[in-house]
Protein backbone atom coordinates (compact mmCIF):
# COMPACT_ATOMS: atom_id res chain seq x y z
CA UNK A 1 0.00 0.00 0.00
CA UNK A 2 1.46 3.38 -0.51
CA UNK A 3 2.38 5.51 1.75
CA UNK A 4 0.19 8.37 2.86
CA UNK A 5 1.66 11.84 1.22
CA UNK A 6 -0.64 14.93 2.98
CA UNK A 7 0.38 18.82 2.16
CA UNK A 8 0.19 21.23 5.02
CA UNK A 9 -2.54 23.59 4.55
CA UNK A 10 -2.69 26.35 7.35
CA UNK A 11 -5.46 28.73 8.79
CA UNK A 12 -4.72 30.69 11.38
CA UNK A 13 -6.76 32.00 13.95
CA UNK A 14 -5.59 35.07 15.99
CA UNK A 15 -6.36 36.67 18.92
CA UNK A 16 -8.24 40.06 18.01
CA UNK A 17 -9.61 42.70 20.36
CA UNK A 18 -11.80 42.83 23.32
CA UNK A 19 -13.29 46.22 24.19
CA UNK A 20 -15.90 47.36 26.11
CA UNK A 21 -16.71 51.00 25.38
CA UNK A 22 -16.57 53.66 28.47
CA UNK A 23 -13.76 53.03 31.09
CA UNK A 24 -11.07 54.10 32.94
CA UNK A 25 -8.11 52.30 34.79
CA UNK A 26 -8.96 52.16 38.70
CA UNK A 27 -6.94 51.48 41.26
CA UNK A 28 -8.02 49.46 44.44
CA UNK A 29 -7.07 46.66 47.14
CA UNK A 30 -7.92 43.47 48.42
CA UNK A 31 -8.83 44.29 51.79
CA UNK A 32 -12.30 44.71 52.09
CA UNK A 33 -15.44 42.38 53.03
CA UNK A 34 -16.08 42.09 49.39
CA UNK A 35 -13.00 40.26 49.08
CA UNK A 36 -13.36 36.39 50.29
CA UNK A 37 -11.80 33.12 49.05
CA UNK A 38 -8.60 34.82 49.41
CA UNK A 39 -6.44 31.62 48.24
CA UNK A 40 -8.61 30.86 45.46
CA UNK A 41 -7.60 34.42 43.85
CA UNK A 42 -5.27 33.11 40.93
CA UNK A 43 -8.16 30.26 40.37
CA UNK A 44 -11.19 31.58 40.61
CA UNK A 45 -13.88 30.61 37.47
CA UNK A 46 -12.75 29.12 34.55
CA UNK A 47 -8.84 29.86 34.46
CA UNK A 48 -5.92 29.19 36.25
CA UNK A 49 -3.29 32.69 36.48
CA UNK A 50 0.27 31.15 37.55
CA UNK A 51 2.49 33.73 39.39
CA UNK A 52 4.20 34.79 35.65
CA UNK A 53 0.33 35.76 34.73
CA UNK A 54 -0.04 32.98 32.09
CA UNK A 55 -3.05 31.82 31.54
CA UNK A 56 -3.93 28.18 31.02
CA UNK A 57 -7.56 25.95 31.26
CA UNK A 58 -9.83 25.50 34.74
CA UNK A 59 -12.93 24.53 33.76
CA UNK A 60 -13.35 20.93 33.79
CA UNK A 61 -16.63 21.20 36.14
CA UNK A 62 -18.14 24.04 34.95
CA UNK A 63 -21.08 22.68 32.93
CA UNK A 64 -24.68 23.13 34.58
CA UNK A 65 -25.78 19.37 33.55
CA UNK A 66 -22.61 18.09 35.90
CA UNK A 67 -23.27 20.44 39.23
CA UNK A 68 -23.92 18.37 42.47
CA UNK A 69 -27.37 19.91 43.22
CA UNK A 70 -27.94 18.43 46.57
CA UNK A 71 -24.22 20.23 47.69
CA UNK A 72 -25.33 23.52 45.90
CA UNK A 73 -28.16 22.91 47.74
CA UNK A 74 -26.97 22.47 51.36
CA UNK A 75 -24.42 24.96 50.77
CA UNK A 76 -26.97 27.42 50.01
CA UNK A 77 -29.27 26.71 52.98
CA UNK A 78 -25.86 27.09 55.15
CA UNK A 79 -25.28 30.46 53.92
CA UNK A 80 -28.33 32.14 53.10
CA UNK A 81 -31.83 33.22 54.46
CA UNK A 82 -34.61 31.47 53.86
CA UNK A 83 -36.64 33.44 51.66
CA UNK A 84 -33.72 34.21 49.30
CA UNK A 85 -34.06 30.61 48.46
CA UNK A 86 -36.88 31.10 46.96
CA UNK A 87 -36.90 31.76 42.64
CA UNK A 88 -38.42 34.80 41.36
CA UNK A 89 -39.19 36.01 38.24
CA UNK A 90 -38.89 39.75 38.93
CA UNK A 91 -36.67 40.54 41.87
CA UNK A 92 -36.34 43.93 42.70
CA UNK A 93 -32.82 45.57 44.15
CA UNK A 94 -32.81 49.49 45.34
CA UNK A 95 -29.31 50.59 45.35
CA UNK A 96 -30.09 53.14 47.73
CA UNK A 97 -30.83 50.53 49.72
CA UNK A 98 -27.92 47.95 48.65
CA UNK A 99 -25.54 51.62 49.46
CA UNK A 100 -27.16 51.74 53.37
CA UNK A 101 -26.54 47.99 53.95
CA UNK A 102 -23.05 48.19 52.91
CA UNK A 103 -22.38 50.98 54.82
CA UNK A 104 -23.54 48.99 58.19
CA UNK A 105 -21.56 46.12 57.24
CA UNK A 106 -18.58 48.35 56.66
CA UNK A 107 -19.17 50.48 59.59
CA UNK A 108 -19.50 47.26 61.72
CA UNK A 109 -15.84 45.53 60.76
CA UNK A 110 -17.93 42.71 58.55
CA UNK A 111 -17.53 41.39 55.84
CA UNK A 112 -19.90 41.55 53.20
CA UNK A 113 -22.32 38.67 52.78
CA UNK A 114 -22.72 36.13 49.95
CA UNK A 115 -26.34 38.18 49.61
CA UNK A 116 -24.67 41.42 49.14
CA UNK A 117 -22.04 40.32 46.97
CA UNK A 118 -24.30 38.47 44.76
CA UNK A 119 -27.41 40.76 44.87
CA UNK A 120 -29.57 39.22 46.39
CA UNK A 121 -29.51 36.09 43.66
CA UNK A 122 -30.51 38.59 40.62
CA UNK A 123 -28.86 36.58 37.63
CA UNK A 124 -30.17 39.40 35.07
CA UNK A 125 -31.03 42.50 34.58
CA UNK A 126 -34.52 43.13 32.69
CA UNK A 127 -35.71 46.57 34.32
CA UNK A 128 -34.76 49.56 35.20
CA UNK A 129 -36.72 52.04 37.26
CA UNK A 130 -36.53 55.53 38.84
CA UNK A 131 -37.64 56.56 41.87
CA UNK A 132 -37.58 60.59 41.49
CA UNK A 133 -39.39 60.74 44.77
CA UNK A 134 -36.70 59.00 46.78
CA UNK A 135 -33.81 59.71 44.63
CA UNK A 136 -33.75 55.93 43.80
CA UNK A 137 -32.70 53.75 41.16
CA UNK A 138 -34.52 49.92 40.96
CA UNK A 139 -33.06 47.30 39.23
CA UNK A 140 -34.92 44.05 38.66
CA UNK A 141 -34.98 40.73 37.36
CA UNK A 142 -35.32 36.64 37.84
CA UNK A 143 -33.24 35.58 40.77
CA UNK A 144 -33.14 32.29 42.79
CA UNK A 145 -31.57 30.99 45.34
CA UNK A 146 -27.33 30.18 44.89
CA UNK A 147 -24.12 28.73 45.88
CA UNK A 148 -20.61 27.88 44.60
CA UNK A 149 -19.73 25.49 41.84
CA UNK A 150 -16.94 23.20 42.03
CA UNK A 151 -14.71 26.52 40.48
CA UNK A 152 -16.21 29.27 42.56
CA UNK A 153 -18.22 30.49 40.42
CA UNK A 154 -21.56 31.59 42.27
CA UNK A 155 -24.36 30.19 40.28
CA UNK A 156 -28.45 29.22 40.72
CA UNK A 157 -29.91 26.29 42.11
CA UNK A 158 -32.09 25.48 39.47
CA UNK A 159 -30.99 27.55 36.34
CA UNK A 160 -27.32 27.14 37.04
CA UNK A 161 -26.80 30.27 35.34
CA UNK A 162 -24.49 33.26 37.08
CA UNK A 163 -25.52 35.25 39.83
CA UNK A 164 -25.17 39.07 39.19
CA UNK A 165 -22.27 40.39 41.06
CA UNK A 166 -21.77 43.71 42.99
CA UNK A 167 -18.21 43.87 42.07
CA UNK A 168 -18.65 43.70 38.31
CA UNK A 169 -21.34 46.37 39.01
CA UNK A 170 -19.09 48.43 40.87
CA UNK A 171 -16.23 48.22 38.27
CA UNK A 172 -18.62 49.34 35.36
CA UNK A 173 -20.15 52.08 37.29
CA UNK A 174 -16.67 53.76 38.25
CA UNK A 175 -15.14 53.21 35.22
CA UNK A 176 -17.52 53.41 31.69
CA UNK A 177 -18.59 56.97 32.70
CA UNK A 178 -14.96 57.91 32.10
CA UNK A 179 -13.76 55.61 29.01
CA UNK A 180 -14.73 55.16 25.68
CA UNK A 181 -13.82 51.71 26.15
CA UNK A 182 -12.90 48.76 27.69
CA UNK A 183 -11.82 45.30 27.07
CA UNK A 184 -9.05 43.16 26.19
CA UNK A 185 -7.11 42.50 23.43
CA UNK A 186 -4.94 39.22 23.18
CA UNK A 187 -1.95 39.56 20.50
CA UNK A 188 0.85 37.61 19.12
CA UNK A 189 4.15 39.30 19.25
CA UNK A 190 4.82 40.78 15.88
CA UNK A 191 8.55 39.27 15.37
CA UNK A 192 6.78 35.86 16.19
CA UNK A 193 3.94 35.84 13.75
CA UNK A 194 6.91 37.07 10.89
CA UNK A 195 8.85 33.92 12.30
CA UNK A 196 5.59 32.03 11.76
CA UNK A 197 5.15 33.18 7.73
CA UNK A 198 8.88 32.60 7.39
CA UNK A 199 8.54 28.45 9.30
CA UNK A 200 5.74 28.09 6.45
CA UNK A 201 7.37 28.72 3.33
CA UNK A 202 10.38 26.81 4.59
CA UNK A 203 8.14 23.52 5.63
CA UNK A 204 5.27 23.45 3.34
CA UNK A 205 6.50 20.02 1.31
CA UNK A 206 4.40 17.18 1.09
CA UNK A 207 5.25 14.81 3.67
CA UNK A 208 3.47 11.83 5.99
CA UNK A 209 0.56 12.84 8.41
CA UNK A 210 3.27 12.49 11.32
CA UNK A 211 5.57 14.52 9.69
CA UNK A 212 2.84 17.36 9.03
CA UNK A 213 0.98 17.03 13.04
CA UNK A 214 4.44 17.66 14.29
CA UNK A 215 5.02 20.57 12.30
CA UNK A 216 1.67 22.07 13.36
CA UNK A 217 3.13 21.54 17.07
CA UNK A 218 6.48 23.17 15.78
CA UNK A 219 4.48 26.36 14.90
CA UNK A 220 2.84 27.01 18.05
CA UNK A 221 6.06 26.92 19.56
CA UNK A 222 7.52 29.58 16.54
CA UNK A 223 4.53 31.48 17.86
CA UNK A 224 4.88 31.43 21.30
CA UNK A 225 2.91 33.16 24.62
CA UNK A 226 0.62 35.67 23.03
CA UNK A 227 0.30 39.15 24.96
CA UNK A 228 -2.85 39.84 27.17
CA UNK A 229 -3.89 43.66 27.27
CA UNK A 230 -6.51 44.81 29.20
CA UNK A 231 -8.50 48.24 28.67
CA UNK A 232 -10.59 50.09 30.76
CA UNK A 233 -10.98 47.72 33.45
CA UNK A 234 -8.33 47.01 36.27
CA UNK A 235 -6.47 44.17 34.93
CA UNK A 236 -7.26 42.54 38.31
CA UNK A 237 -10.55 42.41 38.57
CA UNK A 238 -12.85 39.80 38.16
CA UNK A 239 -14.65 41.70 35.49
CA UNK A 240 -11.06 41.72 33.53
CA UNK A 241 -10.71 37.69 34.09
CA UNK A 242 -14.14 37.37 32.42
CA UNK A 243 -13.40 39.23 29.56
CA UNK A 244 -10.38 37.43 28.98
CA UNK A 245 -11.94 33.75 29.89
CA UNK A 246 -14.90 34.17 27.58
CA UNK A 247 -12.47 35.14 24.72
CA UNK A 248 -10.20 31.97 25.20
CA UNK A 249 -12.85 29.63 25.55
CA UNK A 250 -14.52 30.99 22.48
CA UNK A 251 -11.15 30.38 20.70
CA UNK A 252 -10.79 26.86 22.24
CA UNK A 253 -14.42 26.01 21.06
CA UNK A 254 -13.45 27.40 17.33
CA UNK A 255 -10.34 25.20 17.57
CA UNK A 256 -12.41 21.66 18.62
CA UNK A 257 -10.25 21.75 21.78
CA UNK A 258 -13.15 22.45 23.98
CA UNK A 259 -16.72 20.93 23.08
CA UNK A 260 -19.28 22.94 25.10
CA UNK A 261 -22.30 20.54 24.23
CA UNK A 262 -24.44 22.40 22.04
CA UNK A 263 -26.02 20.50 19.23
CA UNK A 264 -25.26 22.22 15.95
CA UNK A 265 -22.23 24.17 17.19
CA UNK A 266 -19.48 23.31 15.48
CA UNK A 267 -15.78 24.22 15.35
CA UNK A 268 -14.36 26.25 12.76
CA UNK A 269 -11.92 23.52 12.48
CA UNK A 270 -14.33 21.21 11.05
CA UNK A 271 -15.84 23.29 8.93
CA UNK A 272 -12.64 24.80 6.97
CA UNK A 273 -11.20 23.40 4.07
CA UNK A 274 -8.27 23.67 1.65
CA UNK A 275 -7.42 26.83 0.76
CA UNK A 276 -4.40 29.87 0.95
CA UNK A 277 -3.28 30.39 4.42
CA UNK A 278 -5.31 33.10 5.95
CA UNK A 279 -6.06 34.65 10.09
CA UNK A 280 -9.22 34.47 10.77
CA UNK A 281 -10.60 37.34 13.82
CA UNK A 282 -13.29 37.10 16.14
CA UNK A 283 -14.99 39.11 18.46
CA UNK A 284 -18.10 39.58 20.60
CA UNK A 285 -20.33 42.55 20.32
CA UNK A 286 -23.46 43.49 22.17
CA UNK A 287 -26.63 42.49 20.43
CA UNK A 288 -30.18 43.23 21.89
CA UNK A 289 -33.27 43.56 20.37
CA UNK A 290 -34.35 46.93 21.54
CA UNK A 291 -34.76 49.22 24.51
CA UNK A 292 -38.49 49.38 26.03
CA UNK A 293 -39.20 53.11 27.90
CA UNK A 294 -42.04 54.45 29.38
CA UNK A 295 -43.51 57.73 28.45
CA UNK A 296 -42.47 59.52 31.66
CA UNK A 297 -38.92 57.83 31.30
CA UNK A 298 -38.93 56.75 34.52
CA UNK A 299 -38.90 52.72 33.50
CA UNK A 300 -36.80 50.62 30.99
CA UNK A 301 -36.85 47.21 29.41
CA UNK A 302 -33.85 45.54 28.10
CA UNK A 303 -34.79 42.26 25.60
CA UNK A 304 -32.52 40.04 23.41
CA UNK A 305 -29.77 37.71 23.80
CA UNK A 306 -27.24 41.00 24.55
CA UNK A 307 -23.91 39.29 22.69
CA UNK A 308 -23.25 38.45 19.01
CA UNK A 309 -19.93 37.10 17.90
CA UNK A 310 -18.20 38.89 14.33
CA UNK A 311 -15.35 37.92 12.41
CA UNK A 312 -12.93 38.81 10.01
CA UNK A 313 -10.09 37.29 7.80
CA UNK A 314 -6.89 39.13 7.97
CA UNK A 315 -3.53 38.63 6.23
CA UNK A 316 0.01 39.29 7.34
CA UNK A 317 3.25 40.44 5.93
CA UNK A 318 6.52 39.20 6.44
CA UNK A 319 7.07 41.80 9.27
CA UNK A 320 4.19 40.12 11.18
CA UNK A 321 1.75 43.75 10.42
CA UNK A 322 -1.61 41.95 10.28
CA UNK A 323 -3.94 43.81 7.44
CA UNK A 324 -8.05 42.57 6.90
CA UNK A 325 -8.65 40.86 4.04
CA UNK A 326 -10.30 41.58 1.23
CA UNK A 327 -13.28 39.52 1.69
CA UNK A 328 -13.64 36.58 4.70
CA UNK A 329 -14.31 32.80 4.12
CA UNK A 330 -17.73 31.57 4.19
CA UNK A 331 -16.24 29.57 6.50
CA UNK A 332 -15.18 32.32 8.65
CA UNK A 333 -18.66 34.03 8.81
CA UNK A 334 -20.44 31.17 8.88
CA UNK A 335 -18.88 30.18 12.56
CA UNK A 336 -19.69 33.41 13.56
CA UNK A 337 -23.29 32.90 12.80
CA UNK A 338 -23.55 29.24 13.90
CA UNK A 339 -22.10 30.96 16.99
CA UNK A 340 -24.20 33.50 17.31
CA UNK A 341 -27.68 31.92 16.72
CA UNK A 342 -26.56 29.31 19.51
CA UNK A 343 -25.19 32.25 22.06
CA UNK A 344 -28.40 31.50 24.37
CA UNK A 345 -27.70 27.75 24.57
CA UNK A 346 -24.34 28.13 25.09
CA UNK A 347 -24.75 30.65 28.06
CA UNK A 348 -26.95 27.91 29.72
CA UNK A 349 -24.20 25.51 29.69
CA UNK A 350 -20.78 27.60 29.49
CA UNK A 351 -21.72 29.95 32.61
CA UNK A 352 -18.39 32.31 32.03
CA UNK A 353 -20.32 33.00 28.32
CA UNK A 354 -23.52 34.16 30.17
CA UNK A 355 -21.48 36.14 33.06
CA UNK A 356 -20.17 37.81 30.04
CA UNK A 357 -23.85 38.77 28.74
CA UNK A 358 -23.70 39.99 32.31
CA UNK A 359 -20.95 42.45 32.22
CA UNK A 360 -22.56 43.78 29.22
CA UNK A 361 -25.81 44.33 30.83
CA UNK A 362 -23.81 46.51 33.30
CA UNK A 363 -22.11 48.60 30.75
CA UNK A 364 -25.09 49.72 29.35
CA UNK A 365 -27.56 50.00 32.47
CA UNK A 366 -24.32 52.27 33.54
CA UNK A 367 -24.49 54.36 29.99
CA UNK A 368 -28.22 54.61 30.43
CA UNK A 369 -28.10 56.44 34.07
CA UNK A 370 -25.34 58.75 32.53
CA UNK A 371 -27.54 59.23 29.26
CA UNK A 372 -30.84 59.68 31.15
CA UNK A 373 -28.39 62.20 33.61
CA UNK A 374 -29.85 60.66 36.77
CA UNK A 375 -27.88 62.33 39.53
CA UNK A 376 -28.34 65.76 38.16
CA UNK A 377 -32.13 65.36 37.08
CA UNK A 378 -33.42 63.00 40.13
CA UNK A 379 -31.07 63.24 42.58
CA UNK A 380 -29.42 59.67 42.88
CA UNK A 381 -26.31 59.53 44.70
CA UNK A 382 -23.95 56.08 44.16
CA UNK A 383 -22.47 57.09 47.20
CA UNK A 384 -20.20 54.27 48.59
CA UNK A 385 -20.73 52.18 45.32
CA UNK A 386 -18.49 54.61 43.53
CA UNK A 387 -16.14 55.21 46.74
CA UNK A 388 -13.19 52.88 45.53
CA UNK A 389 -11.30 53.75 48.76
CA UNK A 390 -13.90 52.29 50.97
CA UNK A 391 -15.34 49.10 48.96
CA UNK A 392 -12.14 48.21 46.36
CA UNK A 393 -12.98 45.91 44.06
CA UNK A 394 -11.88 42.47 44.77
CA UNK A 395 -8.06 41.74 43.10
CA UNK A 396 -6.66 38.61 41.33
CA UNK A 397 -3.63 37.70 39.51
CA UNK A 398 -3.38 39.75 36.48
CA UNK A 399 -3.79 37.61 33.01
CA UNK A 400 -0.51 38.84 31.04
CA UNK A 401 -0.08 35.94 28.72
CA UNK A 402 -1.85 32.69 26.78
CA UNK A 403 -0.02 29.77 25.01
CA UNK A 404 -0.59 29.79 21.26
CA UNK A 405 -3.55 27.08 20.51
CA UNK A 406 -3.07 24.37 18.02
CA UNK A 407 -5.20 21.28 16.74
CA UNK A 408 -5.57 19.77 13.19
CA UNK A 409 -7.31 17.10 11.33
CA UNK A 410 -6.65 15.05 8.28
CA UNK A 411 -9.08 16.50 5.31
CA UNK A 412 -9.24 14.81 2.19
CA UNK A 413 -6.14 17.56 0.68
CA UNK A 414 -4.05 17.92 3.74
CA UNK A 415 -4.03 18.88 7.42
CA UNK A 416 -5.64 22.01 8.63
CA UNK A 417 -4.48 23.68 11.40
CA UNK A 418 -6.37 26.54 13.73
CA UNK A 419 -4.38 29.04 15.85
CA UNK A 420 -6.78 31.04 17.48
CA UNK A 421 -7.52 34.85 17.99
CA UNK A 422 -11.38 36.95 19.10
CA UNK A 423 -12.49 39.08 21.30
CA UNK A 424 -15.12 40.97 22.63
CA UNK A 425 -15.83 44.85 21.38
CA UNK A 426 -18.97 46.53 23.74
CA UNK A 427 -19.39 50.26 23.03
CA UNK A 428 -21.85 51.40 25.91
CA UNK A 429 -22.72 54.99 24.21
CA UNK A 430 -22.67 53.84 20.73
CA UNK A 431 -24.58 50.75 21.73
CA UNK A 432 -27.59 53.24 23.36
CA UNK A 433 -27.58 55.18 20.02
CA UNK A 434 -27.86 52.08 17.89
CA UNK A 435 -30.58 49.76 19.88
CA UNK A 436 -34.30 50.22 18.80
CA UNK A 437 -35.86 52.17 21.33
CA UNK A 438 -40.00 51.80 21.54
CA UNK A 439 -42.63 53.60 23.63
CA UNK A 440 -44.41 51.51 26.37
CA UNK A 441 -47.87 52.91 24.67
CA UNK A 442 -49.54 49.93 26.73
CA UNK A 443 -48.54 51.43 29.69
CA UNK A 444 -47.24 48.14 30.87
CA UNK A 445 -43.60 49.80 31.92
CA UNK A 446 -45.32 52.25 33.94
CA UNK A 447 -47.82 49.60 35.44
CA UNK A 448 -44.59 47.45 36.36
CA UNK A 449 -42.66 50.22 38.06
CA UNK A 450 -45.67 51.40 40.03
CA UNK A 451 -46.48 47.72 41.39
CA UNK A 452 -43.00 47.50 42.03
CA UNK A 453 -42.38 50.81 44.37
CA UNK A 454 -45.63 50.08 46.01
CA UNK A 455 -44.51 46.64 47.39
CA UNK A 456 -43.62 45.86 51.00
CA UNK A 457 -40.53 45.11 52.01
CA UNK A 458 -39.34 43.16 54.71
CA UNK A 459 -37.45 44.64 57.67
CA UNK A 460 -34.86 42.25 57.65
CA UNK A 461 -33.54 43.11 53.70
CA UNK A 462 -35.25 46.30 52.94
CA UNK A 463 -33.03 46.47 50.27
CA UNK A 464 -34.62 43.74 47.91
CA UNK A 465 -37.96 41.99 47.12
CA UNK A 466 -39.90 40.01 45.34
Amino acid sequence: MPREIFSLVMTCLFWGTTAIALAQQQGGNNNTGNNNNNNNRNNAGGILIDARGIVTPGFTADQSNRLNRKRQRALAEQSLAGDILTSSPCRKVSLNGLAEALETELAAGRSLSNELQCLAGLNRVDYLFLDPDQHDVILAGPAEGFAPDATGRQRGLETGRPTLLLDDFIVALRTVPGTRSVGCSIDPLPENLAALTRFVQQNSSAATPQVIEGRFKQMAQVLGLHTVSVMGVPGESHFARVLVEADYRMKRISLGLEVPGVKGLRSHLSMTGAGANSIQRWWFMPFYEGLYRSSDSLAFELTGQRLQLLSQDEVANAQGERFAAATSKVSTLGFAQQFTDRYPDLAELSPVFAELQNLTDWCIIVALLEREQVRDRYGWQPGILRDAERLPHQEFSVPRQVPALVNSRRASSGVIVGLVGGGVTIHPEATLRKISVSADDSRRLSSLRETTLAAPRKPDHVWWWD
